[in-house]
């Protein structure tokens, strides 16, 4: 099963133990109440008297989720997340089953509030009520991971609570109307739950529509990064022509062949990854191979990228060595790891040896982007860090010129990951220098290599920040 669902499965189990506690507790206390009712002629609702259980068997379970089994995170507190529909838009952006998941199971864990709250107690069967009620329970979880860092305050999860629990009222007051026959109160209440239904499945839709997927680190509406107090500084020369650029494709892998491919890779070191020491973790689009005392590989299925890691090579820790180009070769060969003859070869340092390629045509097929070797202090390869594709072109497409990509560069419409978004950009002078402008590739959620347009950056915060290097972001490049 899916390691994302075990994980959501987990935290209920959890919070089982608790929510049985709290069922057992609230049935003794509504026992007693039920008697000392029924002695004065006024029992409860043997219905009603079920509800209040199962609220208080939901509510021991939400807290517990919530709040309980989270460990505190000092670098989560007295930080709040204030821009409305992030969490949507980073998960239209990445379009993976584990980003979707966190808004919609915020939205789904207050259904049951919804639903049990008007049951329970008549008075919340006005939706102002209800509304009220499951704002007001959010907030102060919100409030509470706030000070106490258990989780990060977030408005979307306010927003998010708040509409399931207004689904979860519509749902049961359209069934309690059915139950009366009033066919009209009943269509009312599920005009919300069958909207949100059709805006989901809308942008499901626009998204298996559209010609290619969307690029995880692209720049969000809702939150530009703040180039108020910057003054740009630029120092390339870019052309205001618009013009085509190619599109280009690899099959991403599955379950399946990523463990074809896992597999193949690993019999390369001599290493069998079916036997009952290795553990294979499927999370989202990535899967995670390791034994943790000879072998290591995370493999990303849109793009097909790796980094290997080889815990056999003992010095790997105490330095690096030095390797040369031949011999790197010839090693990720013995690895099977593709690399075209054109690869520019360099040496980073200390190391660290990079082959890179922009879009080099080699039998029929087209590589593009990077392989990263590490060097141990005895000279042998200990790591590879693979991010170069080996693709197809799938056609041709139309691209903004550097000059419009520099305007929304300007705008703050650049990738949310960046130097801005952490602080890392010098505002006591505001002058970032503009160095240059390359087209490169970047593999979307549909596994295409979409253009976009790096700029390189610098700012006096390059020597004591980046070892006096400069930073890059992206612009996309499709028009």
């Amino acid at each position: 099963m899916h390691d994302f669902i075990n994980t959501i499965l987990r935290y209920f189990s959890k919070a089982l133990a608790p929510a049985l506690l709290a069922a057992l507790l609230a049935g003794g206390a509504l026992f007693l109440y039920y008697v000392w009712r029924k002695d004065r002629g006024r029992p409860i609702p043997v219905r009603r008297a079920a509800a209040i259980a199962l609220l208080a068997c939901y509510l021991a379970g939400l807290v517990t989720i919530t709040l309980l089994i989270r460990t505190a995170n000092p670098g989560m507190r007295l930080w709040v997340q204030t821009h409305l529909f992030l969490a949507f838009w980073e998960a239209w952006n990445a379009f993976t089953l584990q980003i979707w998941l966190n808004p919609l199971l915020n939205i789904a864990m207050f259904i049951p509030f919804g639903v049990l709250l008007p049951l329970a107690f008549p008075r919340f069967q006005r939706w102002y009520w209800t509304l009220a009620a499951g704002l007001s329970t959010s907030l102060a979880i919100e409030i509470i991971q706030y000070f106490t860092g258990r989780g990060q305050a977030d408005v979307d999860d306010l927003f998010c609570n708040t509409l399931g629990a207004a689904l979860g009222f519509c749902l049961c007051l359209a069934a309690l109307s059915l139950s009366r026959r009033e066919w009209k109160a009943a269509g009312l209440y599920t005009i919300l739950p069958a909207l949100s239904a059709a805006v989901l499945a809308g942008i499901f839709l626009v998204y298996q529509l559209q010609p290619y997927g969307n690029l995880a680190d692209s720049p969000i509406p809702v939150a530009p990064a703040d180039t108020s107090g910057t003054r740009w500084v630029l120092d390339c020369p870019l052309s205001d022509e618009p013009g085509p650029a190619g599109v280009y494709w690899a099959e991403p892998f599955t379950k399946a062949t990523c463990d074809e491919f896992a597999l193949d890779f690993a019999q390369r070191r001599g290493v069998d990854i079916s036997g009952d020491r290795f553990d294979i973790i499927y999370y989202d689009n990535t899967t995670y191979y390791s034994d943790h005392s000879t072998f290591g590989i995370i493999v990303d299925h849109n793009d097909r990228s790796y980094r290997y890691s080889d815990y056999r090579v003992e010095d790997r820790h105490d330095g690096w060595g030095t390797a040369t180009e031949a011999d790197l070769r010839a090693a990720l060969d013995e690895l099977g790891v593709p690399l075209p003859a054109a690869a520019r070869f360099y040496d980073e340092g200390k190391g660290r040896y990079t082959f890179r390629a922009a879009n080099l045509e080699q039998d029929g097929l087209f590589y593009d982007g990077s392989i990263e070797c590490r060097v141990s202090k005895s000279g042998r390869l200990y790591k590879v860090d693979s991010a170069m594709a080996a693709v197809t072109l799938h056609g041709d497409a139309p691209v903004i010129s550097q000059q419009e990509a520099y305007r929304r560069l300007c705008a703050g419409r650049f990738d949310h990951t960046n130097a801005f978004a952490f602080g890392f950009v010098d505002t006591t002078q505001g002058e970032v220098h503009v160095t240059a402008c390359d087209l490169e590739y970047l593999t979307d959620s549909k596994g295409f290599r979409q253009p976009v347009y790096y700029f390189s950056l610098s700012d006096s915060n390059d020597e004591t920040l980046r070892d006096g290097c400069s930073w890059r972001v992206f612009v996309p490049a499709l028009a």
